[in-house]
């Protein structure tokens, strides 16, 4: 898949904003944010309003990479929010934040791209989205623009239903979806 590739054609801002920088192809647009990550806010401002500090490096990308997608008519790509699981077995990296909680297991977020079927991740050389394939227990479609508010809505209305169903868990939803954005950084920094 690291082969998929289109023209950019589209006369659209976020296509003409990329084909400014002379890029003209889906792939140069991949290296060139992957890249430039802390060059991607004018890119970001056209497909998200009021991005939140707390957007991950990887949901930009991917949303930046999505509307890409739609301007230049290419339905086979879509953007994904995937909820998995996380325990210190298969994850070996996250021993130590489990050892003083009531809890084995927590639920993580992250975007990627489906095309054809196949979920990809775009935004890091790291295998992170293969480590986690199986781990994956929600899938959901997303417009470019539902990736601040909506991914979060989704996740916390997940992770609120997880407590209710855990009786042992005794700690506060606002503390999980705050540490959520940190375990991320983790994983994708190991």
């Amino acid at each position: 898949m690291n082969t998929f590739n289109f023209e950019l054609i589209a006369s659209e801002k976020l296509t003409l904003l990329f084909i400014q920088h002379d890029i003209t192809d889906f792939s140069n647009a991949i290296h060139y944010l992957n890249e430039s990550k802390t060059d991607i806010k004018p890119f970001l401002d056209l497909v998200v309003e009021d991005v939140p500090q707390t957007m991950t490096q990887t949901a930009q990308i991917h949303a930046i990479l999505a509307y890409l997608a739609v301007e230049n008519q290419r339905t086979e790509i879509e953007l994904m929010m995937g909820i998995f699981l996380i325990d210190p077995i298969t994850f070996p990296e996250f021993i130590n934040y489990f050892e003083d909680k009531s809890f084995q297991t927590i639920a993580l977020t992250t975007s990627y791209l489906k095309i054809n079927g196949q979920r990809i991740d775009f935004s890091s050389k790291k295998p992170v989205l293969e480590r986690i394939n199986k781990k994956i227990v929600r899938e959901q479609r997303m417009d470019p623009h539902q990736s601040k508010e909506w991914k979060e809505k989704i996740y916390e209305d997940y992770v609120q239903k997880w407590i209710n169903r855990n009786s042992e868990i005794r700690y506060p939803i606002e503390k999980i979806v705050k540490e959520e954005k940190e375990l991320i950084k983790l994983l994708y920094n190991y």
